[in-house]
């Protein structure tokens, strides 16, 4: 799993990869639990790279969502493939998150940052 991400702007990019079972979800989990920690209150998990999504990774991210909004942030899921817009669909989980095409979108609409810094963290 890789994160980059922008103290100043106060966002991060997730990018976890494969099937988002238990061990990545552990991760995921620390690193938004380090990031809110960090003063972090953006947090776009890149979905691009996901294959497969548990039924207990669901409950991570749903949890991980409301910790960021009893902070005043959010994370959101940007780059969904359309199986897992349709299994969030169905679970309807899918409108609690913010969802995006791609980060740039999502960097676009959530951040009010310098295109420079956009661009950095949408690599």
């Amino acid at each position: 799993m890789h994160v980059r991400w922008s103290a100043q702007h106060k966002v991060a990019v997730i990018d976890p990869e494969g099937d988002l079972g238990i061990r990545t979800m552990v991760e995921l989990k620390q690193a938004v639990g380090s990031l809110l920690e960090d003063g972090c209150r953006t947090l776009i998990v890149d979905c691009g790279g996901v294959t497969q999504l548990e039924a207990m990774s669901l409950g991570v991210l749903l949890e991980r969502l409301c910790r960021a909004r009893e902070v005043g942030g959010t994370l959101a899921l940007a780059g969904l493939n359309p199986e897992l817009m349709q299994r969030l669909n169905v679970l309807r989980v899918l409108s609690l998150f913010p969802s995006y095409d791609s980060i740039p979108a999502a960097l676009q609409d959530m951040v009010a940052a310098p295109t420079d810094v956009a661009a950095s963290l949408a690599a």
